[in-house]
């Protein structure tokens, strides 16, 4: 009997938490319209290139993973191109990223941005979880780097600077998101960084 209450409690348990995951998703997914799904899918391509670039230059901390003279000449090229142009695509985005991680990076180093991407999103499922709890499991949105707040009416900390203001620096006064005046490299925090990589490249 003792079994029986056990293997119930457990059964019922189970069931709980799979209704709490089930109920949880289905909330996330009616904040998403189609249109919204659809650009943010296009965009991933734009997210991953942002976020290798953002990790790269933890790889020149292990002589291991550090970049040689010859794959800092190759992503200059990348980055200079990036640092001039007026907008990035998401096909564009797609073929640095292509460019950067099967051409230039090498088996080692490619294993190690994976488990630096890994970390990071484990900490942003962290945050994530942590935000919910604070809003009562209303979530912040779903976000696209570089765009202002996020889909289903959430903002990051500091909504209206950071992100939000890049965004609106490239594409005029306030306004509509315009895709075709979209960079995240040519402004704000991510050109900041990018600039900070590009000279210790140069020094190779």
């Amino acid at each position: 009997m003792k079994n029986i209450s056990l293997n119930s409690a457990l059964l019922t348990a189970v069931l709980a938490l799979s209704a709490l995951a089930s109920a949880q998703q289905n909330n996330q997914n009616r904040q998403l319209t189609p249109e919204m799904r659809a650009r943010f899918a296009q965009m991933q391509s734009i997210s991953d290139l942002a976020q290798d670039i953002r990790l790269l230059p933890e790889l020149e901390k292990n002589k291991a993973t550090a970049m040689s003279k010859a794959q800092a000449k190759s992503l200059l090229s990348i980055f200079t191109t990036l640092q001039k142009a007026t907008s990035l695509q998401p096909n564009d985005a797609k073929k640095y990223l292509s460019q950067i991680e099967d051409k230039i990076l090498s088996d080692k180093q490619q294993t190690a941005l994976d488990d630096l991407a890994l970390k990071a999103e484990q900490q942003r499922t962290a945050q994530r979880a942590q935000r919910q709890a604070g809003t009562g499991g209303q979530g912040a949105g779903v976000r696209i780097p570089g765009l202002p707040g996020g889909f289903g009416g959430g903002q990051r900390p500091g909504g209206q600077g950071g992100n939000a203001a890049n965004a609106g620096g490239q594409n005029g006064q306030g306004g509509q998101f315009d895709p075709s005046k979209f960079n995240p490299f040519k402004t704000g925090r991510g050109a900041d960084a990018l600039k900070a990589y590009i000279a210790v490249l140069q020094k190779k």
